[in-house]
């Protein structure tokens, strides 16, 4: 196996199935579900805009796995003024601001647990040094956003009361599951895609979902209240098993579509097109 010195030496193909289980995740915090589903600026949502998410989503994570420390400080700029129109009624149930640092923090240790267990699903969980190593890497997905870089933990110990501290804390309304149901199950892309979404949602839904529950921890798959069986996680096993072959034979290719997302930024930019 590989030595494991950054984030993308985590990247494999289950990353592709299991990014809808991290989004339940970070959304499982009241002011980043509420933040997401009552915002009235949409031009982020998944279900109004899939395709632009999707691009989007990945050109951000792919500036803070390979991009220069020019290319994070425009993506921190261009984020950050999208986000300061992300903010709560003064009525809102839920107080939230997509630019607070603390809501971001937790989004990113969600972010950094998706790199995580794309590696750790298929052959079991990091040594400390390889955790540790990936950690300090990791440093970038908070701070391309609003999270200054000492308020990263340094260490597994600092990761794991943070994950505990929000695993505190986390809530959800039928709202945002609702919200997050679709997303599992791959309903949300009827919304814009029409006929073909429909196609795909009952296609593939079923089975999107079940590697979505697969990939959640009980506290978030109790909070979407989904059931997981005997047989569900049988079948999860079996998926992970072709997942594990399959990465074995194409390990150099998973960095290359995130690689071609940065390009894809850096040529928008030098043509004056919008990248978020």
């Amino acid at each position: 196996m590989r030595r494991i010195e950054t984030l993308g030496d985590l990247l494999s193909p289950l990353g592709n199935t299991i990014n809808s289980a991290n989004v339940v995740m970070q959304l499982s915090l009241a002011g980043v579900g509420h933040g997401v589903v009552g915002s009235t600026v949409d031009t982020g949502r998944a279900d109004l805009h899939p395709v632009k998410r999707a691009r989007t989503t990945t050109t951000y994570l792919a500036v803070a796995l390979y991009g220069t420390q020019a290319d994070r400080d425009y993506v921190h700029e261009a984020v950050r003024a999208i986000h300061a129109r992300v903010v709560s009624a003064p009525n809102a149930p839920v107080a939230y601001s997509a630019n607070s640092p603390k809501l971001q923090l937790w989004v990113a240790v969600c972010l950094f647990k998706y790199f995580v267990d794309q590696y750790e699903f298929l052959y079991g969980p990091l040594t400390d040094d390889e955790f540790e190593r990936a950690l300090r890497a990791g440093v970038t997905l908070g701070s391309t956003l609003n999270v200054r870089p000492e308020q990263w933990p340094s260490t597994r110990l600092q990761y794991d009361e943070q994950w505990k501290a929000g695993l505190d804390a986390i809530s959800m309304t039928d709202e945002v599951r609702g919200y997050l149901r679709d997303l599992c199950d791959l309903g949300f892309l009827q919304v814009r895609l029409g006929l073909f979404g429909r196609v795909v949602h009952t296609v593939l839904g079923r089975r999107f979902e079940l590697v979505t529950r697969g990939a959640l921890p009980p506290e978030f798959r109790s909070l979407m209240h989904y059931s997981w069986t005997d047989r569900d996680q049988r079948a999860f096993d079996a998926y992970l098993r072709r997942m594990r072959i399959l990465h074995r034979w194409t390990r150099p290719l998973w960095p290359l579509p995130w690689k071609a997302h940065l390009l894809d930024m850096r040529i928008r930019r030098r043509l004056g097109r919008p990248v978020f």
